[in-house]
């Protein structure tokens, strides 16, 4: 799990969907009825967006000892106008005082580098450590290569340390300097889906914005981004480029797992998330909720156990987790 730099480049696409077939309003009413409903879900999106910064973020500094891959992070979740469409464009340029491929920050979460250096939502990054960072040509269609670029441009100046950078707040010129974090290497994207569902490919974790908005709490939300952790943590999932994004290899994390994956996933899962500070108490009954509203977890499936038997499972991973805290040992699974 990342430094959390979360990855929004498909909010406007969501939200652009979920307007498909309004048509052209003829009427002011219309229009002003369109341009609201753009405006709730850009909020209720933002929202989400910055939940999964939040919990990602605490998870990623929390269990940075056991992840394969490491690297020094802000902490935040960057997005840029370009990224947006055509009609949402206007609407996060007055909102965030995003410009062009200028990466913005979304989220600062509590207690991550971002934070402790002063960023906060709305600041708009333009130089680092006296580097201008690329505005971007004019963009006629939605395109996240800009912002990428930029993106890769402060990875390289945070993993050699301190950064300064210079930002706009609200038209106001200041400079900061980030002091980042140790953090998993792993970076994690909300993706626009109707299912519920979440994954991890070895560099990145994915969570569906289904899933994300299903469970009702940060320490559900921990539950499902732990288990995905859990799968680079015990290596389940690789990737060759170790070195990108300023990642280094953490050759003495080492995490061994009995049974099959998802099973050892389940497990190891819990206790990145009690390292983090969740209550993992609930997982019992959120995999109960899930089942009852998914066929798809109610039932055992190819390399996945049923909901019922899952939660099962992990009333005996927390009796494991309570008498290790009681023992006043340290939290390994």
């Amino acid at each position: 799990m990342p430094s959390r730099r979360l990855l929004p480049a498909a909010l406007a696409l969501v939200i652009v969907a979920g307007l498909t077939g309004c048509g052209q309003a003829s009427g002011g009413s219309v229009t002003t009825a369109v341009d609201d409903a753009a405006s709730q879900r850009l909020t209720a999106l933002t929202a989400l967006d910055q939940r999964v910064a939040r919990v990602a973020q605490r998870l990623s500094e929390a269990n940075v000892e056991l992840c394969p891959a490491v690297r020094l992070a802000a902490g935040w979740a960057l997005h840029s106008a370009s990224q947006y469409s055509n009609e949402l464009r206007p609407l996060v340029q007055t909102r965030f005082g995003l410009r062009g491929d200028l990466p913005g920050v979304l989220s600062a979460p509590p207690g991550s580098a971002a934070a402790e250096a002063g960023l906060r939502e709305g600041d708009l990054v333009v130089a680092v450590n006296g580097a201008a960072l690329n505005a971007g040509p004019a963009r006629t269609r939605p395109a996240f290569e800009g912002l990428a670029a930029n993106i890769a441009v402060l990875d390289r100046a945070l993993a050699a340390g301190a950064a300064r950078l210079d930002i706009d707040r609200g038209g106001q010129s200041r400079s900061v300097t980030v002091q980042p974090h140790r953090a998993c290497g792993y970076e994690v994207q909300l993706n626009p889906s109707d299912e519920l569902n979440a994954r991890a490919d070895g560099r990145r974790l994915f969570i569906s914005t289904a899933l994300a908005g299903f469970t009702q709490s940060d320490d559900e939300l921990a539950l499902i981004l732990g288990h995905e952790l859990a799968h680079h943590v015990l290596r389940h999932r690789n990737w060759s480029d170790v070195g990108g994004a300023g990642r280094e290899a953490n050759d003495a994390a080492s995490v061994n797992g009995a049974g099959d994956k998802e099973t050892q996933a389940d497990r190891v899962g819990l206790f990145l998330t009690a390292r983090a500070g969740y209550d993992t108490r609930i997982a019992p009954a959120f995999w109960r909720r899930f089942g009852a509203a998914n066929w798809r977890v109610r039932y055992p499936q190819l390399r996945h156990a049923s909901a019922e038997a899952r939660a099962r499972a992990l009333e005996q991973v927390q009796v494991e987790i309570d008498a290790k805290r009681a023992a006043g040992g340290p939290l390994l699974p």
